[in-house]
């Protein structure tokens, strides 16, 4: 289930041309911090921070 959320981050970032570090700073996360939704469930405000920066829904980080 993680693993959708880091894929689905992953997707956007790189459509969007952003690395996930740059990602991770502009959200206010930690370093390694998404890499870490890989084995263990984010945290809301973490994920609505990425949905803002990547400008979607949260929804959207969510489906398959």
């Amino acid at each position: 289930v993680y693993l959708l959320i880091y894929d689905n981050v992953k997707r956007l970032s790189d459509e969007k041309g952003i690395s996930i570090s740059q990602l991770e700073k502009e959200a206010g996360l930690g370093n390694g911090t998404i890499g870490g939704w890989r084995t263990s469930a984010p945290r809301l405000d973490s994920l609505q921070a990425v949905a803002k920066v990547l400008k979607v829904k949260v929804d959207k980080l969510l489906k398959n």
